[in-house]
């Protein structure tokens, strides 16, 4: 399903500027609005809407990158690749700044690379954490991963299997900023300890 946006614009359900349980190292972690897979025990259902969320420039998303203290963005969901022609384009233009890219997709790398337009997207990746959250396959020994079908793929040299980082447990954040509580973090899908 195509999102109603124009090129230059994402679609964004929630911006968290400073994060290290959203992928490796400092991240600027950015839920974008929309998606059809529509997981059992989806740990974010109110982002599966396209018609949620706020239009951002992808400019303006460059500009709170380099505003942050990050070393990395992480791209979230809803579904990352819905909105894939202007992710690639922000995900391009941080990565032209130095930072490094994860994205969390309920797509798995076959399937992405089966479509037409995933490609440059997945060009612009550094770290892809893929497949659907199964409910039933829960996955207690990894970190950032919900369910074992899920894979981490390395698709650049940026990061390595054998760092320390991706073997440390999952951590979970919450925060209270003007009034509103945000948590995000371990993978809901498994509860809380």
């Amino acid at each position: 399903m195509k999102l109603p946006l124009v090129d230059d614009e994402i679609r964004v359900a929630v911006e968290v500027k400073d994060t290290d349980t959203e992928g490796p190292g400092r991240r600027y972690a950015i839920w974008v609005q929309g998606c059809t897979l529509h997981c059992p025990s989806c740990c974010n259902p109110e982002y599966l809407t396209p018609k949620g969320g706020t239009v951002t420039s992808i400019a303006e998303l460059v500009e709170r990158v380099e505003a942050s203290a990050s070393e990395g963005i992480s791209l979230l969901g809803g579904e990352p690749f819905e909105q894939a022609g202007p992710l690639a384009r922000f995900a391009e233009a941080v990565r032209a700044r130095g930072y490094s890219v994860t994205i969390f997709s309920g797509y798995t790398l076959a399937e992405l690379r089966e479509r037409g337009d995933a490609g440059p997207l997945l060009a612009a990746c550094d770290l892809l954490i893929d497949g659907r959250y199964d409910r039933d396959k829960p996955d207690t020994t990894r970190r950032w991963i919900g369910s074992t079908n899920q894979e981490l793929h390395f698709l650049s040299d940026r990061y390595s299997p054998s760092d320390p980082q991706f073997s440390e447990p999952d951590g979970v954040e919450l925060r209270l900023d003007n009034g509103v509580v945000t948590i995000n973090g371990r993978p809901w899908g498994r509860g809380l300890p």
